[in-house]
């Protein structure tokens, strides 16, 4: 995945669970609270230390190739 759309997503975990955290401060269970700071570190976790899954391409496309030379 590029680093930009890490950025992105990382940028966008933190401004919802700022937003999901003041919610819950002001008009919701409080006991939430902990849950989604546990949460939304461990996403931006997942993030950035799992790389992303890799396919290898079929042998229909090599063998396409090798009769076209």
């Amino acid at each position: 995945m590029p680093i930009k759309i890490k950025i992105f997503l990382t940028s966008y975990v933190i401004i919802v669970a700022i937003g999901v955290i003041l919610f819950e401060n002001f008009l919701g269970d409080k006991s939430l609270i902990l849950s989604i700071a546990a949460l939304a570190p461990l996403m931006i976790i997942g993030i950035w230390i799992f790389p992303e899954v890799v396919t290898k391409k079929t042998t229909a496309g090599d063998e396409e190739s090798s009769e076209n030379n």
